[in-house]
Protein backbone atom coordinates (compact mmCIF):
# COMPACT_ATOMS: atom_id res chain seq x y z
CA UNK A 1 0.00 0.00 0.00
CA UNK A 2 1.59 3.48 -1.14
CA UNK A 3 2.06 6.11 1.72
CA UNK A 4 -0.79 8.12 -0.68
CA UNK A 5 -3.80 5.73 -0.52
CA UNK A 6 -2.94 5.19 3.15
CA UNK A 7 -3.09 9.22 3.98
CA UNK A 8 -6.47 9.12 1.72
CA UNK A 9 -7.72 6.29 3.80
CA UNK A 10 -6.48 8.35 7.19
CA UNK A 11 -8.33 11.34 5.39
CA UNK A 12 -11.70 9.70 4.97
CA UNK A 13 -11.89 7.98 8.37
CA UNK A 14 -11.12 10.52 10.05
CA UNK A 15 -14.42 12.80 7.96
CA UNK A 16 -16.52 9.98 8.65
CA UNK A 17 -16.00 10.18 12.42
CA UNK A 18 -16.59 13.78 12.37
CA UNK A 19 -19.59 13.25 10.70
CA UNK A 20 -20.66 10.84 12.95
CA UNK A 21 -19.36 13.10 15.72
CA UNK A 22 -21.19 15.97 14.21
CA UNK A 23 -24.71 14.27 14.33
CA UNK A 24 -24.69 13.04 17.71
CA UNK A 25 -23.58 16.26 19.30
CA UNK A 26 -26.33 17.59 17.33
CA UNK A 27 -28.85 15.05 18.67
CA UNK A 28 -27.16 15.45 22.44
CA UNK A 29 -27.71 19.25 21.92
CA UNK A 30 -31.71 18.47 20.46
CA UNK A 31 -32.28 16.41 23.64
CA UNK A 32 -30.99 18.80 26.50
CA UNK A 33 -33.21 22.06 24.66
CA UNK A 34 -35.99 19.97 24.28
CA UNK A 35 -36.15 18.93 28.05
CA UNK A 36 -35.62 22.55 28.66
CA UNK A 37 -38.73 23.32 26.43
CA UNK A 38 -40.32 20.58 28.43
CA UNK A 39 -40.10 22.23 31.69
CA UNK A 40 -40.86 25.61 30.54
CA UNK A 41 -44.43 24.51 28.94
CA UNK A 42 -45.15 22.36 32.12
CA UNK A 43 -43.99 26.11 34.19
CA UNK A 44 -45.92 27.75 31.81
CA UNK A 45 -49.08 25.97 32.07
CA UNK A 46 -48.81 25.95 36.17
CA UNK A 47 -49.33 29.73 36.13
CA UNK A 48 -51.70 30.20 33.63
CA UNK A 49 -53.67 27.29 35.66
CA UNK A 50 -52.78 29.52 38.22
CA UNK A 51 -53.86 32.64 36.83
CA UNK A 52 -57.42 31.10 35.38
CA UNK A 53 -58.34 29.84 39.09
CA UNK A 54 -57.37 33.70 40.63
CA UNK A 55 -59.57 35.06 37.69
CA UNK A 56 -62.37 32.71 38.28
CA UNK A 57 -62.41 33.80 41.75
CA UNK A 58 -61.84 37.07 41.08
CA UNK A 59 -64.76 37.48 38.63
CA UNK A 60 -67.29 35.37 41.46
CA UNK A 61 -66.41 38.14 44.22
CA UNK A 62 -67.23 40.93 41.48
CA UNK A 63 -70.05 39.31 40.55
CA UNK A 64 -71.34 38.93 44.38
CA UNK A 65 -70.53 42.94 44.58
CA UNK A 66 -72.37 43.64 41.33
CA UNK A 67 -75.64 42.17 42.55
CA UNK A 68 -75.01 43.20 46.05
CA UNK A 69 -75.04 46.88 44.89
CA UNK A 70 -78.31 46.51 42.62
CA UNK A 71 -79.92 44.73 45.42
CA UNK A 72 -79.12 47.31 47.49
CA UNK A 73 -80.14 50.10 44.58
CA UNK A 74 -83.30 48.42 43.97
CA UNK A 75 -84.48 48.96 47.88
CA UNK A 76 -83.45 52.39 47.73
CA UNK A 77 -85.58 52.85 44.60
CA UNK A 78 -88.21 50.90 46.86
CA UNK A 79 -87.56 52.82 49.55
CA UNK A 80 -88.03 56.68 47.60
CA UNK A 81 -90.82 55.50 45.65
CA UNK A 82 -92.70 53.97 48.85
CA UNK A 83 -92.03 57.73 49.95
CA UNK A 84 -93.14 59.61 47.14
Amino acid sequence: MSNKKLVIGIAAGAAVLAGAALLLAKKRSNNKYRAHVEEAKEHFKHKLDKLQQKAQKEYKNATGKAANVAAERAREWAGNAAKV
